[in-house]
């Protein structure tokens, strides 16, 4: 049965994370013995978790100590039997636009807070969510950014976030981006922050190696320096080093990191792609992502007053290139290739 923020996307028909949350009924030890390579990591949402494989399982228990801090997040799903169990005033809870976090530790009060704030339609409560936790271990975060970022308003959750120290203490990357101003000619939308927000509105769907490189892809930024008339020179291979070193401290696989680092170190080359031979670039159009490069290039430029003419004509010169390299008689630049002579 699904429990926790699994039931919740099933009940508002939300996107599932790469998290799937599973109640036990019964405690730790029945559910050891039917469930192989679980781990203990003292997570205050999960009495138990498996990380083996996508998605991540996270389980909790009937008589675990996995807490809640908000009533919705007590929803329990049962998909086989299309039944939503309700009880104990979480039906009503579900209607609330504005819920009040019951008494609950901090991290448990900051996780289901910026998570529900993220991926419902819900608001966050005023007031402050108590002290900053610290120690929080990273596969707390890594749930957390995940739970976050594949919402459909994860600007909403980040914003809590940022508003209760929590990026300052934990995420100084991402932090670190509201102190990069923007010259208003190119970003009328604000700095780097407010920028890198505005990217999340224009994603067609929440896919996950998107949505880490939307929030990462002008994270070398901050580290950047005016060379003549580009003011954050090399920031995309400055961006590439900060998003290895940030994954990999939140222990994402290193598909994932490699995945998103290709996307950042790369997100500037669309704009170029009509300009260039494309044998100069041939190994990156040939990498699987490419596709995923051009819808971040997409959601980037439609967060500045340019709109989509520079996506269209990037995909254009992708589409060229896709047909040059099918046809056995054109090179990859479209030039026809010089017919082999047999003695």
């Amino acid at each position: 049965m699904l429990g926790y923020f699994s039931a919740l996307d099933s009940w508002f028909r939300v996107p599932a994370p790469p998290l799937l949350f599973q109640h036990s009924p019964g405690g730790l030890v029945e559910l050891a013995r039917g469930h192989d390579g679980l781990s203990f990591p003292g997570l205050p949402y999960a009495d138990a978790t498996d990380d083996t494989e996508e998605p991540r399982l996270r389980f909790r228990c009937s008589e675990g100590e996995a807490g809640s801090a908000y009533l919705q997040t007590r929803l329990l799903h049962d998909p086989a039997a299309r039944y939503f169990d309700a009880r104990g005033g979480v039906y009503a809870s579900l209607l609330l636009k504005r819920p009040e976090p019951l008494p609950a530790p901090p991290e448990l009060v900051i996780f289901e807070t910026a998570a529900l704030a993220s991926r419902y339609p819900y608001a966050p409560a005023p007031g402050p969510m108590g002290p900053l936790p610290r120690d929080l271990p990273p596969a707390w975060q890594r749930d957390l950014l995940d739970l976050v970022l594949t919402g459909a308003t994860p600007d909403r959750g980040l914003e809590t976030l940022r508003s209760c120290g929590f990026l300052d203490a934990y995420w100084p990357e991402i932090a670190s981006l509201a102190g990069v101003a923007h010259a208003k000619d190119y970003h009328p939308e604000g700095d780097a922050w407010r920028h890198t927000l505005e990217t999340f509105s224009h994603r067609k769907n929440p896919d996950h190696i998107l949505s880490l490189a939307l929030l990462l892809h002008d994270a070398g930024k901050p580290d950047a320096v005016a060379v003549g008339a580009n003011r954050f020179d090399r920031h995309s291979e400055l961006g590439e080093r900060t998003a290895r070193s940030f994954l990999s401290r939140l222990g994402y696989p290193r598909t994932t990191v490699d995945g998103v680092a290709f996307l950042v170190r790369y997100h500037m080359l669309p704009s170029a792609l009509p300009r260039i031979p494309p044998s100069a670039v041939e190994d990156t159009l040939r990498n699987p992502l490419f596709p995923t490069l051009l819808e971040l290039y997409r959601c980037d430029e439609l967060s500045t007053f340019r709109g989509p003419d520079g996506y269209y004509e990037a995909c254009a010169a992708y589409r060229a290139w896709m047909k040059n390299v099918k046809n056995p008689y054109r090179g990859p630049d479209g030039r026809k290739r010089a017919a082999s002579r047999t003695e």
